[in-house]
């Protein structure tokens, strides 16, 4: 009896099989990954509000969804299929678990009951005018005495909902989470019909400030992601009129998402499309003043008595702390009484977000499309500003999500996810080493280098398109 020859180096032993093939590997690896950035972030939605594990669980899940899409773009494996499930659970574990970040739909159903049940606005009220309304008690006591800072539009849908849902709390938060979710699927299909990429739905859809969060927190912020997305893709078609209206429509749900509007200008202007640029800003300019106009003194009120407050993963946060401690101004006995240095910084940051607004919707408006600049000048206020929620980021990534993410993209992407990461963090220090070391990376150091990586990034030469006409692109994309 002869003995068996041994195998090959790197071969299979006498007992193993042939290796699967280079693609069934790889194909594997990616359905190993789109699980583990879907229960990662189903993780994320019903972790506590805030502790050390629950930011270390967003860190995960980040880079699971981050490396998913990476992986797909350069080796695609998987088609839309397999992705489009992993969003939809990930859309319905949010819905069904309900809010675990925010307690903002409850002022948002505040806001819209002023209107639907007590005949009251809600920029001359609050929600502590109406003790005996059920929801009232649902609402952050740090929000009782604030009108809403929300445009009409959002008003109106609203009370819509409101009027709906009646005093059913279950009705009242379905039907606004409902509505969110279904916001959320109109722009991953828009980005899907686009550029046909699986990897561009992931990298949006399992984002985890994208879809779960939003739907999960910030319903508000998913609508102005979707109307600037829009707006691009109408810009494209030469239809100034219907892109004015949409960037409009943004605005009245919240105002700042006027700065969506250089990116788009700029890039019609240097692209010698001047006439396209100016019709969409006087459309967008006359549509936001008209509606705006009978509610400018109660909404310019309640604005001008926010608090100047520096919110955790903000770029501010490492003055704040040198100048004012008290882990950045949080900490203060009242943080709703006048502090001087935080008003100072928050004009500040003002400034800067416009001006990086401007600039580098200047800048990125030398590519062929108008997407990177309305992305940059749109993520300023996420990026920039005293004041910013992690939610913030989902003004611009669904117009940056493209079938090859640019570096501008990827920066707005992974500043979302940190700032989230940055939010989930122990309100207070605990004191361990582990709180001391996140606190400092997610919240005072990461931001720094962010901002400045989203100041530095710029434009590759090959995506850049001269001084001439662009071509009108279809919504699929095909020019």
């Amino acid at each position: 009896m002869t003995p068996a020859e041994p195998a090959a180096v790197g071969g299979p032993g006498p007992s193993e099989g042939p290796a699967p093939p280079p693609d069934r590997r790889r194909r594997r690896r990616s359905i190993v990954l789109l699980v583990l950035a879907t229960l990662t972030l189903i993780a994320t939605i019903g972790a506590p509000r805030h502790g050390i594990p629950s930011s270390l669980v967003v860190v995960v899940a980040s880079a699971a969804a981050g490396l998913f899409a990476l992986v797909e773009q350069r080796r695609p494996q998987l088609g839309i299929r397999p992705v489009a499930a992993a969003v939809a659970v990930v859309l319905l574990a949010a819905v069904v678990i309900g809010p675990q970040s925010s307690n903002d739909v409850w002022s948002y159903t505040m806001y819209g009951r002023m209107v639907s049940v007590h005949d009251a606005s809600p920029y001359d009220h609050v929600p502590a005018d109406f003790p005996h309304d059920p929801f009232d008690r649902r609402v952050s006591a740090i929000w009782q005495h604030r009108g809403s800072v929300y445009g009409p539009a959002f008003v109106a849908y609203a009370t819509t909902l409101t009027f709906l849902a009646g005093d059913s709390v279950l009705v009242d938060r379905l039907l606004f989470q409902l509505g969110a979710a279904l916001v959320v699927i109109a722009a991953l299909v828009l980005v899907w019909r686009r550029t046909r990429s699986p990897a561009a739905v992931a990298w949006l859809g399992l984002q985890p400030v994208f879809g779960a969060i939003v739907v999960n927190n910030g319903q508000i912020d998913s609508f102005i992601g979707l109307a600037i997305l829009v707006a691009v893709v109408l810009v494209l078609q030469r239809r100034s009129t219907a892109a004015g209206v949409a960037l409009a429509a943004a605005s009245l749900v919240k105002i700042t998402s006027l700065l969506a509007l250089p990116g788009i200008v700029f890039w019609a202007w240097r692209h010698q499309e001047r006439r396209l640029a100016v019709r969409t800003a006087a459309v967008t300019a006359a549509l936001t003043g008209v509606v705006y106009l009978p509610f400018l003194a109660g909404q310019t009120h309640v604005l001008s008595g926010a608090d100047h407050m520096v919110t955790p993963g903000s770029a501010w946060n490492l003055p704040a702390q040198l100048l004012v401690g008290k882990d950045a101004g949080r900490d203060l006995a009242a943080r709703v009484l006048p502090n001087s240095t935080l008003g100072v910084l928050f004009d500040l940051s003002l400034v800067l977000t416009v001006v990086l607004a401007v600039w580098l919707a200047w800048r990125w408006a030398v590519e062929r499309g108008p997407e990177q600049a309305t992305g940059a000048s749109t993520a300023s206020y996420a990026i920039a500003a005293e004041y910013t929620l992690p939610w913030y980021a989902a003004w611009a990534m669904p117009v940056v999500a493209t079938r090859r993410p640019s570096s501008l993209a990827w920066v707005i992407w992974i500043q979302g996810a940190l700032l989230l990461a940055a939010w989930r963090l122990p309100t207070h220090h605990t004191g361990s080493v582990a709180d001391t070391v996140l606190r400092g990376t997610l919240a005072y150091a990461l931001p720094i280098v962010l901002l400045v990586a989203y100041v530095a990034v710029r434009p590759s030469r090959d995506a850049t398109a001269g001084a001439g006409p662009a071509a009108p692109v279809a919504v699929d994309g095909a020019r």
